[in-house]
């Protein structure tokens, strides 16, 4: 199982940068791309705070979807910034410029090379359209294709991969989790008893879920820098 971005494809902050300008472009907001940037950055991060309950996941607040959540982030920096602006449509371009996500050199020849002798599933913190969009762009096939969205909750949220275990049949001790978050992918897979890979690439993706300040933080099962290296460490080839 794959998380999607900052593991299969690209999700690098300077492409959020350029989206946040565009959109003041194109609605001709009196602001600089960067500052825009930034301002809705600090709302965003809010959202990815408190989507879940960590101590009582049963407790986590309704869940809403990128968009919605994007939408009002942008309805609340226009707010903060004394901007006039369409929040529907800055939301929508959002989820627009992620369904044609470059991949990584490595992404192609590894899960061609995987699905030889594995069923390969993805498992994203998403909204579908944008998944799938992004997965099509990449002419990728998979077994098993869920997001957050279909799923309704978000990683690391434990049952956003118990619902994933009860749709396909298939157990978590069965089951080999790689993504590139230490929270949402390593701790979280951890934490229904899944094996788990960290890749751990150079580039910081932008939008993972914050870790709590304090408390213990399951660790992966294996590292790896690079998806070559999955080939031999599952198949030993």
């Amino acid at each position: 199982m794959f998380d999607f971005f900052g593991t299969l494809v690209k999700n690098e902050a300077s492409e959020w940068q350029q989206t946040l300008s565009n959109i003041a472009i194109k609605q001709n907001l009196p602001v600089d791309g960067m500052d825009f940037w930034v301002e809705f950055s600090r709302h965003e991060v809010n959202f990815r705070k408190t989507r879940t309950n960590m101590r009582n996941p049963e407790q986590s607040p309704v869940f809403r979807t990128y968009w919605e959540a994007w939408r009002d982030a942008f309805v609340e920096t226009f707010k903060a910034m004394s901007i006039s602006g369409d929040a529907d449509a800055a939301a929508d371009y959002s989820i627009e410029r992620l369904t044609d996500q470059e991949p990584f050199q490595d992404s192609d020849a590894v899960l061609k090379s995987l699905s030889l002798k594995h069923d390969l599933a993805v498992l994203s913190n998403a909204d579908d359209r944008f998944l799938h969009g992004s997965i099509k762009y990449n002419n990728w096939d998979f077994k098993f294709i869920e997001s957050s969205e279909s799923m309704e909750a978000y990683k690391p949220d434990p049952r956003i991969f118990t619902r994933f275990e009860g749709k396909t049949g298939i157990g978590v001790s069965r089951m080999i989790y790689i993504g590139d978050s230490v929270y949402d992918d390593a701790h979280g897979s951890k934490l229904v008893g899944m094996t788990s890979i960290l890749i751990k690439r150079d580039q910081e993706t932008p939008g993972r879920t914050p870790p709590p300040d304090s408390g213990e933080m399951l660790e992966p099962d294996y590292t790896i820098t690079s998806l070559s290296e999955l080939p031999i460490l599952l198949n030993g080839e």
